[in-house]
């Protein structure tokens, strides 16, 4: 067995565990980034679930602070002495309306910005779920790679020098 066998078997097994290596690393990659895909869509849903919550919270209180506002305006409607179904109607109604529209627009709102964060959640989430799979794809050619150095490396040496029968093993033995 000569010099040049034996470095292209070491040149070889060393490519190969470099792509092992890569390879292996890809694999972590690739699980990195579903674990942060899931984590992402995770805190957004927290996040939205959070923000829902505030925001049928001010709705609630809105709502409180309207009553509050159609009560203070029907006592000064009647601290006045203004007829029950004359003008003083007509603008607690109007007033009542313009509450509700305030109270309902802001909690539109709230709830359009709790999808707006659901959905890039899940936009952040499919990147990072793409982004694995591409590393999932790089893992792969790093083991054919492997394996193709592997086979370029192995038939490229002179095996016939690795024979027990081969001329400078029977100079030896005779």
């Amino acid at each position: 067995m000569g010099f040049p066998e034996i470095a292209t078997i070491v040149t070889t097994a060393a490519a190969v565990a470099g792509k092992a290596v890569e390879a292996s690393a890809e694999r972590k990659q690739a699980r990195a980034f579903n674990a942060a895909a899931e984590e992402r869509r995770r805190l957004a849903e927290n996040q939205a679930a959070a923000m829902t919550r505030t925001a049928l919270e001010n709705q609630r209180r809105g709502q409180r602070n309207a009553n509050a506002q159609l009560a203070s305006a029907r006592a000064d409607a009647a601290a006045s002495n203004l007829f029950p179904g004359g003008t003083s109607t007509v603008r607690e109604l109007d007033l009542a309306t313009r509450l509700e529209d305030d109270i309902n627009n802001s909690t539109n709102a709230a709830l359009q910005e709790v999808n707006t964060v659901r959905a890039q959640g899940g936009y952040d989430a499919h990147d990072l779920r793409a982004q694995a799979s591409q590393a999932r794809l790089r893992n792969k050619g790093a083991w054919l790679g492997a394996a193709g150095g592997l086979f370029r490396g192995l038939s490229s040496v002179d095996w016939s020098s690795f024979r027990s029968g081969s001329s400078g093993s029977n100079a030896t033995q005779a």
